[in-house]
């Protein structure tokens, strides 16, 4: 039996594609992206993860009683990774304090809404995220010596643990398979990924 995990990934394969594929990941695998480019992006992606934490939040008020641990582990994990970004920006000189460009604004605002939504809409779109994230930066193994430092900090073994627990949940909660809500979900989520990758690329 397939699993709704499964049948969310593979449903739009083309989608997937454009949301775990990029230029900018392609840059970092073979060392052809320029420094600038990837601050700004770190730039950006600091302000996402602090959104994700705020949405993390909000599925604590909807997630069952055996779902606290995970919900605070992730949001836990989040935060660190904020502490990890302030020390990245320290040694490049990176501006955490700037405005949002219009990829991170829309993005920033749909993870908000769609972990407001019920329990298991919600936590398919934050594992969608996860699991997006992961599949991208996995793609981009070993990482360029300039970039190698964080593409393994982004595609390590504890965030590939964290991704399958995530599905685990995901495939509890769609016992049925994927609702037609669940879908929509996954579908703006990975657009929204498709387009934070290549926000800072030129042209």
């Amino acid at each position: 039996m397939t699993t709704a995990s499964t049948a969310l990934l593979t449903a739009d394969r083309d989608r997937w594609t454009r949301a775990t594929t990029s230029p900018f990941l392609d840059g970092t695998r073979d060392g052809t992206l320029d420094d600038a480019t990837f601050d700004r992006w770190l730039e950006q992606d600091h302000r996402f993860v602090e959104t994700l934490v705020r949405a993390w939040g909000l599925l604590l008020q909807t997630a069952p009683r055996a779902d606290f641990p995970l919900v605070l582990g992730g949001i836990s994990a989040f935060v660190a990774e904020l502490e990890w970004f302030e020390e990245v920006a320290a040694r490049r000189g990176l501006d955490l304090t700037g405005p949002d460009l219009p990829q991170t604004t829309a993005y920033n605002d749909a993870l908000l809404r769609l972990a407001a939504r019920p329990y298991p809409d919600a936590i398919t779109a934050m594992w969608a995220v996860e699991a997006a994230y992961l599949t991208a930066w996995q793609g981009a193994l070993p990482g360029a010596p300039a970039f190698e430092e964080y593409v393994t900090h982004w595609a390590n073994d504890d965030f590939a643990g964290f991704v399958t627990d995530l599905s685990k949940v995901v495939d509890r909660e769609l016992p049925d398979g994927p609702t037609v809500a669940a879908r929509a979900a996954v579908d703006e989520v990975l657009d929204h990924e498709a387009a934070f990758w290549s926000m800072t690329l030129p042209g």
